[in-house]
């Protein structure tokens, strides 16, 4: 008799906990769309690399459903009196600008890269963005605007007292509020290892839901490179990247923002050029056809 009920209280901590986890991660099949700022040297094709500007590669890659982002980094957005990033100071007019000329998309996602002010400054900072936000929806108030690694705050490699990032992510509410979409950055700051970001992810997604605006979707940054000190930059494998997706699908993910930097090189100094039929990209065009 005693076994019976252990057993039946096990099945109620197993049910119990399996609940409370259905309302964390999102099992059932749900739109995904994959975004790309990809500025490589171009593409292969047959074995052979073709060359191609940062538009040619979009446009190649939008044949395969990959679609463009609009990123702006904060030199088009801020002027520096003083020269220091930190003292940056929004320009109205070329924040006007910036904002009309991405109503030609109206539904091109907006992601504003506003790194230099002092994070952790949690007075000033957030003020200032949310100047930004204002202007920028004052003239265009279509395109989905989100932030870069702010709303929640970078939290850059997995430790395990991650949870320290709470109380700056608190401070930034007003600005989770005026975004259209959360962009966690869940670049490859452990290297190659998948259980660390894994764990980060777990976080930042939560983090993300957390700031109580179910209906704003959450769309990570990814990358595929994987910056190693004193060695060359390297790319994510097609299991890695795979794992990067189905880990951010399964935890609730509306999309992901694929970013790449020009100045990238292989080990012996050449352009990077992608292949959608092997590697990292593969996986993402293999991941986009099952889902």
């Amino acid at each position: 008799m005693k076994r019976y009920f252990k057993f039946l209280a096990f099945v109620l901590f197993v049910s119990i906990s399996y609940n409370g986890l259905a309302q964390t991660v999102k099992a059932d099949k749900h739109p995904f769309k994959i975004y790309a700022f990809i500025v490589y040297g171009g593409y292969m094709q047959n074995g052979t690399e073709i060359k191609a500007s940062y538009k040619q590669l979009s446009q190649y890659l939008s044949g395969y459903g990959i679609k463009g982002y609009n990123l702006i980094y904060e030199q088009k957005m801020l002027d520096y009196p003083d020269g220091k990033k930190e003292n940056g100071v929004p320009n109205i007019n070329r924040i006007d600008s910036l904002g009309r000329e991405a109503l030609e998309l109206a539904n091109t996602p907006v992601s504003l890269d506003l790194e230099g002010w002092k994070r952790f400054d949690t007075i000033k900072t957030p003020q200032r963005m949310l100047e930004v936000i204002a202007e920028f929806k004052r003239v265009n108030k279509q395109s989905p605007l989100g932030l870069y690694a702010t709303v929640p705050q970078n939290t850059y490699a997995y430790a395990e007292n991650i949870n320290r990032y709470d109380q700056w992510n608190k401070a930034y509410a007003s600005v989770a509020a005026a975004v259209d979409y959360f962009s966690p950055s869940l670049y490859n700051y452990d290297g190659h290892d998948t259980v660390g970001w894994n764990k980060s992810a777990v976080y930042n997604m939560a983090a993300c839901k957390r700031y109580g605006f179910p209906g704003k979707p959450i769309v990570p940054y990814l990358t595929p490179e994987v910056t190693q000190k004193g060695g060359p930059t390297t790319m994510l494998t097609y299991e890695e990247m795979m794992n990067h997706l189905q880990t951010i699908y399964r935890l609730g993910a509306s999309g992901c923002l694929v970013w790449t930097s020009s100045g990238t090189r292989d080990a012996n100094g050449n352009k990077i050029y992608i292949d959608i039929n092997s590697g990292w990209l593969k996986a993402v065009r293999d991941f986009m056809a099952a889902h």
